[in-house]
């Protein structure tokens, strides 16, 4: 016999939209009524044949806590306690929507010591991915409030978002959280929504093969491990234990200082494919000694290592003290105390490669420190190669097919009533852009008619500053891969009741997680905050209103061409600014019919920006600004201090 049971989205500690028609549901026996009792009335419900009972709230107002009952006919109860109603957001998208709190700890200690707030909520849902249908429950979840126990999991750019959010309102606020990194935007989209693409349902339907799914699983596990064992086999460096470095272990023994003689030196941080280390695949051992002052000797200690391509194991002293087995995690590891010893001490770091693509990533700390003393450990190294070994096998990441995640993660939470949808993704799909406008339509449209609201708001982030994976930062001709995603979600905002947070400003070229990640929330929340509680304050950038473009001749019979830029949300006029890029704007471009592109220079006065081109042969079919992955210089504010969003502008023929 079935029992009164709710699904884990109604339960203690959950917070209810405001002001919207809310449904609670849950299952019984069939034919069973249940009555719900909620801030002083009872609603009635009965069990369908499917043991499904649902009834409906309305006109709820901020405030909690509370506690709602429930009670059946066979005298089955359950009560939930400590609701509040405030705004709930559904928070979904890739790795930096979904990077913690305890990723960006070292950025705002402050903000987490000081983040005690019961009237901010979090619902987090574990990765899981479906291919046979939408999930009428989670598996996992459960409400927790913002603490010092639990800050740490919660998403950054979702906490941060809802603290500024409450702070602006004052209104409790609830996340819901389903996020993966490395997802598709077709990854979090119901069959329905993608009528049409044949080749994502396809996938689909090959991965909704139980047995197909568990093969490729295991596939995955074999080959890794397989890798794993046979370069462990013959790395040298195991064997010889070059873990333990004295300066003189392994060393020729007619010359013991000859540090050349099997050890080569290089420069950390630094690119493998700059050295002789291009290509390589396999392990690699890496080594120095520094100096420990004797304030640092014996006590606990930090070494941080920037990013490593791909894994990587720490040791201080011959003792290992830390490893991670992909290359996005920034290496942060504690040294115990007592390891570190006054005067001459060692690291060494032993680095697998996978795919020919190594690096220790510059513009990172290197270095081993506490709180009063730092020991710099960027510069000469040495390095010796472990084991070589070939390619390790392309990896099968099933949870990011189409449908997958959707029907596991998103699509159990349509029956709950949310204020709007925070979206932060697109890195993933910027190798296949081309569709990334129309399928960011069909999943608005769709997640509206789930969620039954026509104008159900999307607030997303527009991809911020990166150079890419194997990035230059000082090569002048950068990729656009991520300037087309950005175009893309720029035009997106013609759909109505959506809003983007620019974010060109707040990444990092050196990292695809960025840590910056408390302005995004903000600026998420300054949309939100205008469109729901009528905050008057600026919450974007200037926006391009009209442009105008001329063939100027001079005296001397020479051409350039002009263009004249007229901009809106610019009260007070612009300005041009870089934190490390310098002051001039580099980032406006023209391109002429034949898809040549040319840069501009260009001057700010007042609601305008005046281009002008000397290289310009033929007219200009296109403005781009920042249509790269990264920008070269100084970026262009409104006086509110919120950026322009990149763009690439068609002109219209004269």
């Amino acid at each position: 016999m079935k029992k009164l049971r709710l699904p884990r989205l109604i339960s203690s500690g959950m917070v209810l939209q405001q002001k919207k028609r809310v449904r609670i549901w849950g299952f019984d026996e069939p034919g069973r009524k249940v009555v719900i009792s909620f801030l002083g009335k009872e609603y009635e419900a009965i069990a369908d044949e499917a043991g499904y009972f649902e009834a409906f709230l309305e006109g709820l107002e901020p405030g909690g806590p509370y506690v709602m009952n429930f009670r059946d006919d066979a005298d089955g109860e359950i009560t939930l306690e400590n609701i509040l109603i405030g705004d709930v957001w559904m928070c979904s998208g890739q790795s930096n929507m979904e990077l913690p709190m305890m990723r960006v700890r070292d950025k705002y200690p402050d903000e987490i010591s000081d983040c005690d707030n019961d009237r901010i909520r979090t619902f987090k849902i574990v990765e899981h991915a479906d291919f046979h249908g939408p999930l009428t429950d989670h598996l996992t979840g459960q409400w927790k409030a913002a603490g010092k126990d639990t800050i740490l999991d919660f998403s950054a750019t979702a906490y941060f978002f809802a603290r500024k959010l409450y702070e602006l309102a004052g209104v409790p606020v609830g996340l819901i959280n389903a996020s993966l990194g490395g997802s598709r935007i077709q990854s979090w989209m119901g069959r329905d929504m993608l009528n049409g693409y044949e080749d994502f349902l396809a996938l689909a339907d090959q991965y909704a093969d139980d047995e197909f799914v568990a093969g490729r699983l295991a596939r995955n596990e074999k080959q890794a491990r397989e890798w794993d064992e046979y370069l462990n086999s013959i790395d040298l460096g195991l064997k010889e234990n070059w873990r333990n470095y004295n300066g003189r272990e392994n060393m020729p023994e007619e010359n013991p200082a000859a540090e050349d003689a099997y050890w080569q030196q290089v420069q950390i941080p630094f690119f493998f494919k700059d050295t002789a280390l291009k290509g390589f695949i396999g392990s690699v051992w890496f080594r120095r000694k520094f100096t420990v002052p004797g304030e640092l000797a014996g006590k606990e200690a930090k070494i941080w290592l920037g990013t490593i391509v791909d894994n990587d194991t720490v040791y201080i002293n011959g003792v290992e003290v830390g490893h991670t087995d992909y290359q996005y995690p920034p290496r942060k590891y504690a040294i115990p105390a007592n390891l570190l010893r006054e005067g001459e001490n060692s690291v060494v770091i032993r680095v697998k490669c996978q795919n020919g693509q190594g690096r220790f990533t510059p513009g990172k700390t290197y270095a081993v420190f506490n709180d009063q003393v730092r020991v710099e450990l960027a510069g000469t190294w040495y390095y010796r190669i472990g084991g070589t070994c070939g390619q390790v096998k392309e990896t099968d990441f099933v949870n990011w097919k189409p449908t997958g995640l959707y029907n596991g993660m998103m699509a159990p939470c349509h029956k709950y009533a949310v204020a709007g949808v925070l979206w932060y993704q697109g890195e993933a799909n910027s190798w296949e852009s081309e569709n990334y406008l129309d399928l960011t339509k069909r999943m608005v449209k769709g997640f509206r008619e789930k969620w039954e609201d026509d104008t159900l708001p999307y607030f997303y982030v527009q991809l911020p500053n990166f150079c890419g994976d194997v990035y230059d930062i000082d090569r002048d001709g950068r990729g656009s891969e991520w300037g087309r995603i950005r175009e893309l979600q720029r035009e997106a905002l013609q759909i109505p009741g959506t809003g983007m947070a620019v974010a060109i400003d707040l990444g990092e070229d050196n990292d695809l997680h960025p840590l910056n990640k408390k302005d995004v929330g903000s600026r998420l929340a300054m949309l939100a905050a205008a469109r729901f509680y009528g905050n008057k304050a600026q919450c974007g950038g200037p926006v391009v209103k009209d442009i105008k473009a001329d063939t100027v001749k001079r005296e001397d019979g020479s051409r350039y061409v002009r263009v004249e830029i007229l901009c809106g949300d610019v009260s007070g006029g612009m300005y041009a600014f870089s934190e490390n890029k310098g002051d001039e704007i580099l980032d406006f471009e023209l391109a002429d019919a034949a898809g040549a592109v040319y840069r501009a220079q260009a001057e700010i006065a007042d609601d305008r920006i005046i281009l002008s081109c000397e290289g310009l042969a033929d007219e200009a079919v296109q403005v781009r600004y920042c249509y790269a992955n990264t920008n070269r210089g100084a970026l262009v504010y409104n006086r509110d201090g919120f950026p322009m969003s990149p763009f690439c502008i068609e002109l219209e023929k004269k």
